[in-house]
C-alpha cells in the first residue's frame, strides 16, 4: 500500500513540475493516465536505466505536457432530478433552469463580517433545569 501511494506522490510531483515549466497553464489540464503509461513504458523498455543523462521525471513531464486536456468551458447547467419525491425536486431561487454559457464574472466586495446563522437551543423537555 505505502509503494502504491509513493508512486502516485512521485508522478504527481512530476505532473506539477511539468506544468509549472509553462507559465499560465491550468494544473488540470494535466493526464494523470498519461504519466502512469509513460511511467510504465519506461520500466518496462529499460530506458534511462544507464548512460542517459535525462531524468525519468523529465520524460513523464514531457509526455504530460504533450498531451495536455483541452481546456474547460465555463458553464453553469441545472440539476436535474429525476425523482419527484425528492427533497432536491424544488428548484433554488437564483439558480438557472437551463445550461447558461459563462461570459464574465463579477465579484462585490463587502465592508464588515457577514452575519452568522443563530442556532435556537432546543429542549427535549418541557421542565427547567439539568
Amino acid at each position: 500500500m505505502w509503494a502504491l501511494l509513493t508512486l502516485y506522490q512521485a508522478l504527481r510531483t512530476a505532473i506539477t513540475d511539468a506544468v509549472q515549466t509553462v507559465p499560465g497553464t491550468d494544473p488540470d489540464r494535466a493526464s494523470y493516465q498519461i504519466a502512469v503509461e509513460t511511467a510504465q513504458t519506461l520500466v518496462t523498455s529499460a530506458r534511462n536505466v544507464t548512460g542517459e543523462t535525462s531524468d525519468l521525471a523529465g520524460d513523464i513531464g514531457r509526455a504530460v505536457l504533450a498531451n495536455l486536456h483541452g481546456p474547460r468551458r465555463p458553464r453553469v447547467c441545472a440539476r436535474r432530478v429525476k425523482s419527484p419525491l425528492s427533497r432536491w425536486n424544488k428548484h433554488p431561487e437564483g439558480k438557472p433552469r437551463t445550461c447558461h454559457q459563462i461570459t464574465k464574472i463579477t465579484t462585490k466586495v463587502r465592508a464588515g463580517h457577514p452575519q452568522t446563522a443563530t442556532h435556537q437551543p432546543k429542549c427535549v423537555t418541557t421542565t427547567s433545569g439539568p
